[in-house]
C-alpha cells in the first residue's frame, strides 16, 4: 500500500508568498500533501491550538527563511515562525530547512528594518543550521529544485507514519491477522522464556573501527591511524598553487564552465580529507546472534557520506555526452604533483585554516547533495549522521563488515561515536562509543 506524507509549510508570509506557492505546486506534484497556516494569523491561544494539532498530525516540518524575522508573539518574545519551528523540534518532527542564500539581492521592504528585530532573525539562523543539514536558495524555482530532491530522498526513508487511503484496507481482516500475530507473538515469547532457562548460551556483540580497504587490498587512506582502539584523522590543508586564478572544466554537455578559487578549495578539501572507515560488529559470546541491528550516531562534527555516492560523483565523466565533455574535471579534485611552493605555504597553515565548516561547504550544491546521503541497501544504511546496519544473524566468534562509510571532519578535536546495538537475543540494546581524534 503506497503511503502519502503530510509536510507542513512554516515561514513568514507576505515576503514568502511566491515561494510558498512553489513549496506547496512541488508538494502536490510528487503526489504528496502541503499543509500550512498562512490562512491564521496565529494571533490567540486559539488558533496556536490549530497550528500545534496540524504539526503533529504532519509527517515532515518544512522551514523556509528569507530575510524577514516576522510577526512577534507577545508571550514568548519571538516570531511565530521561530515558535512553529521550536514546537516541531520539540514534537520530533523532521525538519526540512531552506534559509535564503547571504548573496540574494532584495528590495528594501524586504529586509527587517527593526535592529531587534534582525537580530532575532540572525539567532534563528544560527539556530535552524545547529544539528541539521540546511539548503540554500536563491530564487523561488530553485528553492523548489531543492525542496523535490529533498521529499524524495525523506520519503525514501520510510520512517514516517505517513496516510494510506481506507479503502485499500480490508479491516476485517486485519483485526483477524492482528489476532493470530498477536497469540504468535504470545506463543514465541512463551517459547523463548524456556530457552533462556534451559540455555544460558548467549552471543557477545560489540563494534570495532578500521582503515578501510579497497578492491586491491591495500588500505584506501593512509591518513587514518588506528591504536588501542582510537581512530586518528588527520586533516591537510589542500594545494592551490595552481589555482589562484580558478581553473576551467567542462561540464557534462562539453560547456566550459570557471570554478574559482574558493570552489576549488572546497572540493579538493572535501576529497583530501573525507576518510573512509570500515566498521565491523564482532560476535565473541558462546551462542550466534540473529535479528542483528547496529545503529551508529555521529556527532554534528563528524559529517557523514556515502562513499559510493562520493565516486560516483567524482567518475562523473562515464555521463559524458560528448567528446570532450568533463575536460579537466578531475583538476577540481586532485592537487598539483610535487609542489615545493604548495609545501611551505601548507606549513604556515594552523588548525583554523584547515578545518572548513559546513555552513561553507554547503554553498556548492552538489557538495550538499553528497553531505545529505540517502544510500542503502539490504545490509547497511547511510543516512546524514547515522549509518544503520541490519544482519539475519552474526555467528558466534565470528565477524561482518559495516562498510561504505566515509567521514569529513568539520573541527579538531575529540569526538564521539555512538554505537546501539541489539540482537534478538538481547532483552534491550547495549551501548558503546567508539572515540575519533581529529588533528
Amino acid at each position: 500500500m503506497e503511503k502519502k506524507y503530510q509536510f507542513f509549510i512554516s515561514s513568514t508570509y507576505e515576503d514568502l508568498k511566491a515561494e510558498r506557492q512553489k513549496a506547496i505546486e512541488t508538494i502536490l506534484t510528487m503526489n504528496q500533501f502541503p499543509a500550512g497556516m498562512e490562512m491564521f494569523s496565529a494571533a490567540n491561544e486559539e488558533q496556536w491550538e490549530v497550528i500545534k494539532e496540524t504539526i503533529d498530525c504532519s509527517d515532515y516540518y518544512v522551514l523556509i527563511v528569507g530575510n524577514k524575522y516576522g510577526s512577534i508573539d507577545p508571550a514568548s518574545g519571538i516570531s511565530y515562525t521561530e515558535k512553529e519551528f521550536d514546537y516541531a523540534v520539540r514534537q520530533k518532527i523532521p525538519v526540512l530547512a531552506f534559509v535564503i542564500a547571504n548573496d540574494v539581492s532584495t528590495t528594501a521592504d524586504n529586509l527587517e528594518k527593526d535592529p531587534a528585530k534582525a537580530a532575532g532573525l540572525l539567532n534563528f539562523k544560527s539556530k535552524v543550521k545547529t544539528g541539521r543539514m540546511v539548503k540554500f536558495w536563491h530564487n523561488a524555482d530553485e528553492l523548489a529544485a531543492q525542496l523535490s530532491q529533498s521529499i524524495f530522498k525523506a520519503i525514501s526513508r520510510s520512517n514516517r507514519p505517513g496516510w494510506i487511503r481506507t479503502t485499500e484496507f480490508d479491516i476485517e481482516k486485519s483485526y483477524a491477522e492482528i489476532l493470530r500475530l498477536t497469540e504468535r507473538v504470545h506463543t514465541l515469547e512463551a517459547l523463548n522464556a524456556d530457552l533462556k532457562i534451559e540455555n544460558s548460551r548467549s552471543p557477545h556483540l560489540w563494534i570495532r573501527a578500521d582503515k578501510a580497504i579497497g578492491v586491491d587490498g591495500k588500505i584506501i587512506d593512509e591518513n587514518v591511524t588506528i591504536k588501542d582502539s582510537v581512530v586518528y584523522l588527520k586533516v591537510t590543508p589542500v594545494d592551490l598553487s595552481d589555482a589562484e586564478k580558478g581553473i576551467d572544466y567542462n561540464d557534462y554537455a562539453g560547456k566550459t564552465i570557471h570554478a574559482d578559487k574558493n570552489e576549488v578549495r572546497l572540493f579538493r578539501h572535501l576529497y583530501k580529507n573525507a576518510f573512509p572507515l570500515d566498521f565491523s560488529v564482532h560476535n565473541d559470546g558462546n551462542a550466534r546472534a540473529t535479528g542483528v541491528r547496529v545503529n551508529l550516531q555521529f556527532p554534528d562534527d563528524l559529517l557523514v557520506m556515502s562513499i559510493r555516492e562520493l565516486y560516483e560523483y567524482m567518475e562523473a565523466e562515464s555521463l559524458t555526452v560528448s567528446e570532450d565533455s568533463h575536460k579537466n574535471w578531475e583538476l577540481r579534485f586532485f592537487e598539483p604533483e610535487n609542489s615545493e611552493n604548495s609545501k611551505t605555504e601548507k606549513e604556515s597553515i594552523d588548525d583554523r585554516q584547515k578545518f572548513i565548516s559546513i555552513d561553507e561547504l554547503t554553498v556548492i550544491k552538489d557538495i550538499t547533495n553528497l553531505l545529505d546521503p540517502a544510500d542503502w541497501n539490504e545490509v547497511v544504511s547511510i543516512f546524514p549522521g547515522e549509518v544503520n546496519f541490519d544482519k539475519t544473524e552474526v555467528r558466534h566468534k565470528d565477524c561482518d563488515l559495516i562498510n561504505g562509510v566515509c567521514i569529513l571532519p568539520t573541527s579538531s578535536g575529540k569526538h564521539t561515536i555512538k554505537a546501539n546495538i541489539i540482537c534478538n537475543e538481547y532483552a534491550e540494546a547495549v551501548t558503546q562509543e567508539i572515540v575519533v581524534i581529529v588533528e
